[in-house]
């Protein structure tokens, strides 16, 4: 009876911890492969994490087109309550307003997100979805992501749930569409 108990116990927590989602760890040096789609367009994309900490700066590349950064204040990495919306970035580094995040949302959006279950960014109002929808996998994994849509149905985000950074991993919608598949 012991044995069978055992092994139930470690059936449950094998299962239990089968079921986690994944949350990659985001630092100085991390690199996301990713595709951007703008007008229906795919393009790869390199995405880099220069600077984890105010101010942010994620790097960017595309084969044929060159590479930049985007770099977001103290500020706008704390509060900022819009998305940067852009089709064709310029080259070389990129200073966005105080107001302005680029692949992420600031964290007092993140914070109102996990409270309430809704936040408001570029003048839209997002709620968590439900029912949840499938799940979004990097690196073949299932992560763990807030996914949000806008009251109208029209712009869509997957939010890692890491209140530190929270990156969005894919996005429909927006000027550019960005869908993260691997983060290492």
């Amino acid at each position: 009876m012991k044995k069978i108990i055992a092994i139930c116990c470690l059936l449950a927590t094998s299962l239990g911890s089968y079921a986690q989602k994944f949350v990659p760890e985001l630092k100085n040096g991390t690199v996301m492969t990713a595709t951007a789609i703008v007008g229906g367009q795919e393009f790869p994309l390199a995405l880099k994490i220069i600077s984890a900490t105010a101010p942010v700066s994620i790097g960017w590349a595309v084969d044929g087109y060159g590479e930049g950064s985007f770099e977001m204040s103290e500020k706008a990495f704390s509060s900022g309550s819009e998305l940067l919306q852009v089709t064709q970035p310029a080259l070389g580094a990129t200073k966005l307003s105080d107001t302005q995040s680029f692949s992420l949302i600031s964290k007092d959006a993140f914070k109102t997100l996990t409270d309430t279950k809704a936040f408001t960014y570029g003048g839209a109002k997002f709620k968590i979805k439900t029912p949840e929808s499938a799940a979004i996998k990097v690196n073949g994994k299932d992560v763990d992501t807030f996914h949000v849509l806008t009251e109208d149905g029209k712009q869509e985000l997957w939010i890692l749930n890491n209140a530190a950074f929270p990156l969005v991993i894919q996005s429909v919608g927006q000027a550019t569409d960005i869908i993260i598949s691997e983060i290492k």
